[in-house]
């Protein structure tokens, strides 16, 4: 089942740190761990690794990335035919236990390219809308100026409008960084659509919206005519903000 456009855009506002109206509290920390009796580290990183018939596959937990979980994903083309992987290809399934009926439907990782597209438009609207506060923040400033012109209180008003100016820029540069920070993390880190050749291989992040309800994520990499899935055990660790200082202790 395909992720939503609605969806995937509230994962990109939280990857680029739009907050929503309320009370913030800290979000929680969720990891996964492999649930396999056959698990070697690499730098720190349990993970789990699977063969069949010439293609080797191998997935371990990378971190939390906002409301989303990344796991790296590496292939290995050992067979004497060309292959192609990507997004595509890679399903999770979320279970409250280790019964496979506690499990919700398939779905599809997220898709890349669709994140992709969605950061090109947050790119052109940002640039736009400052475009537009530029314009209104000068033609203020020049309101402002006359009207100090005429007044017997200074520059006050133009002194304000210029650091209004100075604000719309700060935060339009903050959220092209952003944007800019999240077209790298998804163009270069993240697995895509790859065309491997015999004895090529790849290797990338996929990622899976966070459901604090999962006890287990199952991770199913499928290519022709095999599938190899990936079970990993959920802990989640609530944080909580430290209690305010007494009265009687200041």
């Amino acid at each position: 089942m395909p992720v939503s456009i609605r969806s995937m855009m509230v994962w990109v506002a939280a990857g680029l740190g739009v907050g929503l109206v309320g009370c913030a509290t800290p979000a929680p920390i969720v990891r996964l761990n492999p649930d396999s009796a056959n698990i070697f580290w690499v730098s720190g990183r349990p993970s789990v690794a699977m063969d069949n018939a010439g293609v080797r596959v191998a997935s371990a937990f990378e971190h939390q990335d906002g409301n989303n979980l990344a796991l790296r994903v590496e292939i290995l083309n050992q067979t004497p035919s060309r292959l192609e992987i990507g997004p595509q290809d890679i399903t999770y399934a979320v279970c409250r236990s280790q019964l496979t009926t506690s499990c919700s439907p398939s779905q599809h990782v997220i898709d890349p390219e669709q994140v992709l597209d969605l950061l090109d438009v947050a790119q052109s609207r940002n640039t736009a809308q400052a475009a537009n506060t530029a314009v209104l923040d000068g033609t203020l400033t020049l309101l402002a100026a006359v009207g100090d012109a005429g007044s017997h209180h200074g520059a006050g008003n133009t002194a304000a409008a210029l650091e209004n100016m100075q604000s719309d820029v700060a935060s339009y540069n903050s959220a092209q960084a952003g944007i800019t920070f999240q077209q790298r993390l998804w163009s270069n880190k993240a697995l895509r659509r790859n065309t491997l050749e015999p004895g090529q291989g790849t290797s990338g992040l996929v990622f899976v919206p966070i459901n604090l309800q999962a006890g287990f994520v199952w991770l199913q990499v499928t290519v022709p005519s095999h599938v190899f899935p990936f079970r990993f055990a959920q802990t989640v660790t609530q944080v909580t903000l430290p209690d305010p200082p007494s009265a009687t202790s200041q």
